[in-house]
């Protein structure tokens, strides 16, 4: 299969950028490179920046750093990659043999409780948002917040109509049970979990449950496969946990809902033959001999990714 590329809906990169300046990312001390890219067909790559909980540092002003990296680094790199602000860049990239880049939030406590603030990260380029993390934050409970028993809030209400309007992808990753069901109902347009797992596999809070899942595939939406091997296994996880939480999800509740979410340059340890995107090709070729349809594998490559693109961003 040799017309193909890679969508990838999650990795912490430019959060190493800030930290530890744009050498960390030039001389190959990420799990995301430039030559990893290429050689995994990265066509489209999402770019997160995580402002973490907001008892370490001002959410907004952690955010902005963060973005400020992201631009340092498309112009370090200006005949790499392609800023996607619209679903037609990504056609744009990969016609031009290019990498688009797609920046987005990880955690709504960068909007500090202003509307706002989200008007302004969409003129900034950001075209997607992660509500929380794993903690409460004014627009909802996260994953860990295991005692309110807490969905979205009215701000939160507010904040997914705005992203509506607006054409921001909503990203349920780490939001509480109770707020991906509020998310579901609430949105007019599909929604992501990026960087999320199958919770019948790996049973790990941050995976969801079989009838998230299925509602996320009625709805039109997507889960990106995420390849932190502490949500892929109890075990030392490698190459065929990720096939298995694919396969499970295949069979539960079809092709259409499933993508990659690596996670890369956000986690400590990699799967094994797993350590970056040149092992994409890997995965790829996994699913072909397991006699996977080279349909069913683009869409799980990029096609899907782009449908739901498609539906929510605005050209």
């Amino acid at each position: 299969m040799n017309s193909f590329y890679i969508i990838d809906g999650h990795c912490d990169t430019i959060g190493l950028i800030a930290d530890h300046s744009l050498d960390q990312f030039r001389n190959g001390k990420c799990h995301i490179t430039i030559d990893g890219l290429r050689s995994g067909k990265v066509g489209l790559q999402f770019f997160a920046a995580f402002v973490g909980p907001k008892s370490s540092h001002p959410c907004l002003q952690r955010g902005l750093k963060l973005i400020n990296s992201y631009y340092t680094m498309l112009e370090a790199f200006a005949g790499t990659f392609i800023a996607v602000l619209r679903p037609d860049d990504i056609d744009l990239a990969v016609r031009q043999g290019m990498i688009g880049s797609m920046l987005t939030v990880e955690g709504g406590d960068i909007l500090e409780g202003e509307i706002v603030n989200l008007q302004i990260l969409y003129r900034l380029g950001v075209r997607a948002m992660t509500l929380t993390w794993n903690h409460r934050n004014e627009i909802a409970d996260g994953v860990l917040e295991n005692r309110s028993k807490g969905g979205l809030s009215v701000f939160g209400h507010e904040v997914i109509r705005e992203m509506n309007q607006l054409g921001m992808l909503i990203d349920v990753s780490h939001i509480s049970e109770e707020g991906f069901y509020d998310v579901i109902e609430a949105s007019s347009k599909p929604i992501a979990a990026t960087h999320s797992n199958a919770w019948s596999v790996r049973p790990h809070p941050r995976n969801l449950k079989d009838e998230q899942i299925t509602l996320l595939a009625d709805k039109g939406g997507v889960i990106g496969i995420n390849f932190y091997p502490v949500f892929l296994s109890d075990r030392k996880a490698g190459l065929y946990d990720i096939i298995r939480h694919i396969e499970h999800i295949a069979g539960l509740a079809g092709i259409d809902v499933i993508g990659f979410g690596s996670d890369f340059d956000g986690i400590e340890e990699t799967p094994e033959e797993v350590n970056g995107p040149q092992a994409f090709e890997k995965i790829i070729n996994a699913l072909l001999k397991l006699n996977y349809k080279e349909e069913d594998v683009l869409k799980i490559a990029y096609k899907n990714y782009t449908r739901l693109l498609r539906d929510v961003l605005k050209n």
